[in-house]
């Protein structure tokens, strides 16, 4: 009886262990659910580049941007959205606004410091919203940063035809945009869209942390 006693693990090396594999189980779903968001976020991304490189003389520019988005979101994949990255706010929306190529609106930057979310992640959204914004026929677009308590509040202010609009903020209210709220939430913060008083639309990405 003694044997079969020791033979026995602890209760609390039990507890420990379905919680270890829960823990597990739980990293697994949330992986799961980020891979078939950027597969969506894929599709969506390099169907868009393809139809303006059809619509185009040349269509090479715009095959060889598609590929690029490619690039880019498989790099975002290989990333841990789960961990606690921070983001260098300038690096960050200079490559989204390189990400964009070449756009008729005037995007003008005022930020600094860190931002708490993964930096990838972070270009990826900022790269859609500074698209939508131009798909929205914004001829001036603003990115600020601003301290909330002990949030941080990146704002992307555009003059385009607005959430109300019978055009809609283009791509803004269809997949792309669920998808960047989805990566948004699973870094930590919110991703919020509001009509600004006079025209256009004021993007909100709030997160709390340590940036600075």
């Amino acid at each position: 009886m003694q044997a079969a006693a020791t033979q026995t693990p602890p209760e609390q090396d039990l507890v420990a262990v379905a919680e270890e594999l829960a823990e597990h189980a739980s990293r697994l779903a949330r992986k799961a659910a980020a891979l078939e968001d950027f597969a969506a976020l894929l599709a969506h991304d390099v169907r868009s580049s393809l139809i303006v490189a059809l619509r185009d003389e040349d269509p090479r520019k715009g095959l060889t941007r598609a590929l690029e988005l490619v690039d880019s979101i498989l790099e975002a994949v290989r990333t841990d959205q789960g961990s606690t990255g921070v983001a260098r706010l300038a690096a960050c929306v200079h490559e989204a606004i390189a990400d964009l190529g070449d756009s008729r609106a005037e995007i003008v930057a005022s930020v600094t410091g860190e931002f708490p979310i993964p930096p990838d992640a972070l270009r990826l959204v900022l790269r859609n919203m500074l698209a939508n914004a131009v798909a929205a026929g914004a001829e001036r677009i603003h990115v600020s940063a601003l301290a909330r308590g002990d949030q941080r509040v990146l704002v992307i202010d555009d003059d385009g035809v607005g959430l109300d609009s019978a055009d809609r903020y283009a791509t803004g209210t269809q997949l792309g945009l669920r998808l960047c709220s989805h990566l948004v939430e699973r870094c930590g913060g919110v991703l919020e869209l509001r009509p600004r008083a006079v025209r256009g639309t004021r993007a909100m990405i709030v997160a709390t942390g340590g940036g600075t």
